[in-house]
């Protein structure tokens, strides 16, 4: 399986959820996708919100494959994080689909949680290449979840 990250699962992040996941997965490789990206604050920092429907951007990420050791529990540990539930998606934050991925001039297909609905209005759509790019310009800290 193929894992596409751009927000608080991607580089340089930290929370209990990728700590337990990352020596699951290979090194990462720098990817990017077209889509529009927008960043959500809430009271504890910031979260990113990928949307590829129309997408004019290129949004920058990491691209990981997982390794033997990832197993299905590991799966919904991750669709936890990011509130999807695939047995009822309309009402999950996010949705897990299958997108093309740029990698090193390559199309290649990988896992991505895309932001599901509509966008709330304190949403700021991000004009840096990155969710961290966007952090670091504004001062800002990423939302890091407890484990779910």
């Amino acid at each position: 399986m193929r894992f596409f990250f751009y927000g608080t699962l991607g580089e340089g992040m930290d929370n209990p959820t990728i700590r337990a996941i990352r020596p699951k997965l290979m090194p990462g490789r720098p990817a990017t996708v077209r889509g529009s990206l927008h960043c959500i604050p809430d009271r504890d920092g910031w979260y990113p919100a990928l949307t590829v429907a129309g997408g004019e951007s290129a949004v920058e990420g990491i691209i990981h494959e997982t390794r033997a050791s990832f197993t299905p529990d590991d799966l919904a540990r991750l669709d936890a994080y990011e509130a999807f539930d695939p047995a009822d998606e309309a009402a999950s934050q996010y949705v897990r689909r299958t997108i093309d991925v740029d990698c090193e001039g390559s199309l290649v297909p990988a896992e991505a949680y895309l932001f599901n609905g509509a966008l709330p209005p304190e949403a700021r759509r991000v004009e840096q290449p990155s969710f961290a790019a966007f952090l670091a310009a504004h001062g800002f800290k990423p939302l890091a979840p407890r484990d779910p």
